[in-house]
Parts: structure tokens; C-alpha cells; sequence
């Protein structure tokens, strides 16, 4: 069930939570599922965070690589393609 949940994509994740916190403030739950509500939006939460943690890596990475490059000799050359 694990991969299942990491499957899933940054926004639906983060709408699962969204979702919970609007099952949890319209009352209409029990305790315990209250409780199971809580549980899956943290973990749809955690994944969110880590995937944002992954792409701020892949975002740093790209930087660091394009640093080596000339924007002004990239920008002159374009103009005269």
C-alpha cells in the first residue's frame, strides 16, 4: 500500500489533505475515523514534503550546471541565427 501512496502526484497528495481537512471541520466523522483522516492527510503531507525536498535538489542542480555557462555569448549568438 506504501508504493501505492508514493505513486500518486504532488497534487493529489496535497489534495487528499486538503480534502481531509475539509471531512475533519464539517464535524460529519466519528472519532476514530477522525483519527484515520488524520493519519492519511500527515502521510500525504510527508510525501509532499519529501517530493518538494527532491525537486528543490533537482532545481539546485540544474543552477550549479548552468552556472558554467555564458548568458551574454548565448544571447549574441541567438540574435544572429
Amino acid at each position: 500500500m506504501e508504493s501505492k501512496k508514493n505513486d500518486k502526484t504532488f497534487e493529489e497528495h496535497l489534495k487528499n489533505a486538503k480534502d481531509v481537512v475539509g471531512k475533519l471541520e464539517s464535524g460529519d466523522c466519528t472519532l476514530d475515523d477522525m483519527l484515520n483522516l488524520y493519519q492519511d492527510a500527515i502521510e500525504s503531507l510527508r510525501i509532499c514534503n519529501e517530493k518538494l525536498a527532491s525537486f528543490e535538489e533537482k532545481v539546485k542542480l540544474i543552477r550549479k550546471d548552468n552556472e558554467k555557462l555564458n548568458y551574454d555569448d548565448l544571447e549574441w549568438r541567438l540574435e544572429y541565427m
